[in-house]
Order: C-alpha cells, then sequence, then structure tokens
C-alpha cells in the first residue's frame, strides 16, 4: 500500500474521529483500515491516535500530520485530475490545420 493511500486512511479517521464511519467513507472493512493506520504510526515511529473501545482521539502528532496529510493528499489528487482531464482531451493542445 502506498504512503499516499495511508495518509488518505489517516485523514478519514481524523476527521471522522470512529474507525467504523471512516471504513464505511473509504469503503473498506474496519480491521484492514486499523492494520493501515498501525503501520503509518510505525512508519512514523509515534502514535496518532489514542484509542479505547468508545473513543478515538489525534494525539498530539496526528494534530500535527493533519493538516500537512491533508495537503499531500489534495494535491495528488489535483495531479491525477490533470492527468485525468489531459487524456480525456479536456486540456491540452490542439493543432487544427
Amino acid at each position: 500500500m502506498s504512503d499516499v493511500a495511508r495518509l488518505r486512511y489517516f485523514v478519514a479517521v481524523a476527521e471522522e474521529l470512529h474507525f467504523g464511519r471512516a471504513a464505511e467513507r473509504l469503503f473498506i472493512v474496519q480491521p484492514a483500515l486499523s492494520q493501515q493506520i498501525r503501520k503509518l504510526e510505525d512508519q512514523l515511529g509515534v502514535a496518532l491516535f489514542e484509542r479505547d473501545r468508545r473513543h478515538v482521539v489525534l494525539t498530539p502528532a496526528g494534530v500535527a500530520l493533519l493538516p500537512e496529510a491533508r495537503a499531500a493528499v489534495e494535491q495528488v489528487d489535483r495531479a491525477l485530475a490533470v492527468g485525468w482531464r489531459f487524456r480525456t482531451g479536456r486540456i491540452g493542445q490542439l493543432d487544427i490545420g
């Protein structure tokens, strides 16, 4: 799984503050989402969420990461949209005659 996908998952959980709702939003199962968040936390070496059976709260590291993760995901989405618009002829150069 790509780092961008894990950041996308992190943003969803951070916005929902609920793993089940975030999983539904992402169209994945909750155990897979939890596993990917744990992998991101392992990769970064910090906990991003404090969790118990009833609550999910961002840690200070999660709070710091959230705006950067949102910006990264939005930039990737914009870049992919440019590629799609170019492929479909919505942008690009048109030479006539």
